[in-house]
């Protein structure tokens, strides 16, 4: 099926059940065991604030790190929050990761209001600089990191994830290989440590970035979104909602995954990135996309073989009252 007749057929499908949402539904008694709703075995524990010095760009950085309560190590999710976000406020997504065997380390980038940001005090040229350079620190320096949280030895450097969310989307495939456009011409920061890329209401095309490039992006990926997105970038275009999951439909990966959930919106009713955001509080819609990305990071990231069988088998809108639905290559 081509991309643009399985967009309409799922918009389609999208339009039909979401008349029939119910916002006190409850989960799928008989949902496989990879399909992680609820949180995991593990107690989370948390690193608040880890400041740092980035000596190239001479300026501390505020990582909150995060991972479960047992030996490890664990495999480590590196997480790029939402324009004028923070590293504080998707202890939702995180601590379910966490809570499933996975640690993460958080960046907040130079463009958080939490930091005192203002638009239009650097240049957006200066701003995904900024943003790139805290990824690239973090995946460098993950052992002094570790030892500042008082973690040594419990982050896995060979089981590597890159995440984001929305404008962290997008600085997630960018570490994952989508490059930048430069007067000299496309620069990629693509990083063969990450194994796999996590997108939540991420970005397609943009300017900035090498949009014949795409297919540099090889790592498996798993993006969600929701039919209540539209993407709005501050550039007077608002594009359709399916051009949040763009790096399932562009990306070269052979091993996509996406989740799309009926009548989500971009803050899943203010439970990340911006509090009180959004529409109503949507804790199903976000529960549905937490719990299949962590059958995708156990399947790419710990081999696992009842995850795979899930994104491959699995019936998502009977399993969440037609709320969610998963694509796969």
């Amino acid at each position: 099926m081509t991309l643009q007749r399985r967009s309409i057929v799922l918009s389609a499908a999208l339009a039909a059940t979401s008349a029939g949402f119910r916002s006190d539904m409850s989960f799928a008694a008989d949902a496989p065991a990879a399909f992680k709703l609820k949180l995991g075995p593990y107690s989370v524990k948390t690193a608040e604030t880890v400041t740092m010095r980035v000596e190239d760009q001479a300026k501390d950085v505020k990582l909150r790190v995060t991972w479960p309560d047992g030996a490890g190590p664990f495999p480590v999710i590196v997480f790029s929050h939402g324009a004028a976000s923070s590293k504080d406020l998707y202890t939702r997504v995180i601590n379910h990761w966490a809570s499933h065997g996975y640690a993460a380390i958080q960046p907040t980038h130079l463009d958080s209001e939490s930091l005192g940001f203002k638009m239009g005090s650097i240049t957006p040229d200066q701003l995904l600089s900024s943003r790139i350079g805290d990824m690239q620190f973090v995946l460098n320096n993950m052992d002094a990191i570790a030892d500042k949280a008082g973690i040594s030895g419990k982050l896995d450097k060979n089981r590597i994830a890159v995440s984001g969310h929305s404008f962290g989307g997008q600085i997630a495939l960018i570490m994952a290989g989508l490059p930048i456009t430069t007067p000299a011409g496309p620069k990629s920061y693509g990083d063969k440590r990450i194994k796999a890329l996590v997108s939540y209401n991420g970005t397609g095309p943009m300017d900035r970035v090498a949009n014949d490039k795409w297919s540099d992006v090889t790592v498996p990926i798993f993006a969600a979104s929701g039919t209540n997105d539209p993407g709005a970038t501050g550039d007077g275009l608002l594009r359709p909602w399916r051009w949040r999951i763009g790096a399932y439909d562009l990306a070269g990966s052979k091993e996509k995954y996406a989740v799309s959930i009926a009548m989500g919106d971009h803050y899943y009713g203010g439970l990340i990135c911006r509090e009180g955001a959004g529409g109503k509080p949507d804790p199903d819609g976000l529960s549905y996309v937490n719990g299949a990305s962590t059958a995708f990071l156990d399947a790419y990231l710990n081999n696992d073989k009842p995850a795979k069988k899930f994104l491959r088998t699995a019936d998502l809108p009977a399993l969440t009252n037609n709320r969610a639905f998963l694509e796969r290559t």
